[in-house]
């Protein structure tokens, strides 16, 4: 019998994988509702990735890329995060050429550093986090991250810092209203809540909303949505899982098992908005955890969940 809290189908849901590729370090996928394309990114093979009318295409670049989000009202026209450095990818659809232009770069003073993950909210205003460099064994320096937002993308110089101290700065949703911001620090294991000022687009007033000690979850946090009833779905990166957790209570609601222990970032998708996009990462997996996990590295679309999502969060 399926496990179901309210309408939601976590057993009876269906996992499919997009394509047959494997990442290395998939990541940042992004519904662009308007053509009906998914987008993310492989950190470490240094692509950007589309999907789209059932074809996998990307775009190779010279450096670990942490995000792919398209610029609003410009067709084709993508915010990357190349390194330490904000860019602009020009790619259109049905066309393989594409043009990178590097804008601005930030953390100078802090080599190995990267950016991460990325959201922009509802005013248009880009929220994009760094960390510090990640070695082979998965170490990586507490507190050299950043969380930044880009003001004005008319001038692309004005990134304001506005969370420093930061270990790995991840995942990002706002609540319908407007009024709160959720954010991930992944090494903390929660999931923090701030208030959030839509004129200012200003935060303040910060709280520790779930902590994956309540429920003794394994891992991290990654990435994170939001669906359309103010509820979080949170990447389980090293828990084979996707958690479901109250928007409002902080309960946690359930759990979508995945075929793939590190799990590392979820969107809704589809037509309708109701398919969940989930990215994993194959990086450091033994040959034995691939046996265990089989969809380890696939991007996967999980359809029948009975929940929508809400448009680019």
């Amino acid at each position: 019998m399926a496990v179901t809290s309210g309408a939601v189908n976590y057993n009876g849901a269906s996992i499919r994988e997009v394509a047959d590729d494997v990442m290395v370090h998939g990541e940042g996928p992004f519904w662009d509702s308007e053509n009906n394309v998914l987008y993310f990114v492989d950190i470490s093979q240094h692509r950007v990735y589309r999907f789209y009318e059932n074809r996998l295409e990307h775009v190779q670049l010279d450096g670990d890329v942490g995000f792919v989000i398209p610029v609003h009202g410009q067709q084709g026209l993508f915010v990357i995060g190349l390194g330490t450095t904000l860019a602009t990818l020009r790619w259109n659809l049905n066309e393989s050429t594409n043009k990178v232009v590097k804008l601005t770069t930030v953390d100078n003073n802090k080599p190995g550093n990267r950016w991460n993950d990325a959201k922009a909210d509802t005013n248009g205003y880009l929220w994009a986090g760094t960390m510090g460099f990640e070695d082979a064994a998965g170490n990586i320096p507490p507190g050299r991250g950043t969380l930044y937002k880009l003001n004005d993308t008319s001038c692309f110089k004005s990134l304001e810092p506005v969370l420093p101290g930061v270990s790995v700065s991840n995942g990002l949703a706002w609540n319908d209203g407007n009024t709160k911001m959720y954010y991930i620090d992944s090494p903390t294991k929660q999931i923090a809540v701030f208030n959030y000022n839509p004129v200012t687009a200003s935060i303040s007033n910060r709280k520790t909303f779930y902590d994956f000690k309540t429920d003794n979850i394994p891992g991290v946090p990654d990435g994170m949505t939001i669906d359309a009833n103010g509820d979080l779905w949170i990447a389980n990166y090293d828990g084979a899982q996707v958690l479901h957790v109250s928007g409002t209570s902080a309960k946690l609601l359930g759990k979508l098992k995945i075929p793939a222990e590190k799990v590392s970032s979820v969107t809704f998708g589809g037509p309708q908005l109701d398919k969940l996009y989930v990215t994993t990462i194959s990086r450091g997996v033994t040959p034995e955890k691939f046996n265990e996990y089989p969809l380890t590295g696939k991007v996967l679309e999980v359809s029948g969940l009975g929940v929508r999502g809400t448009k680019n969060n």
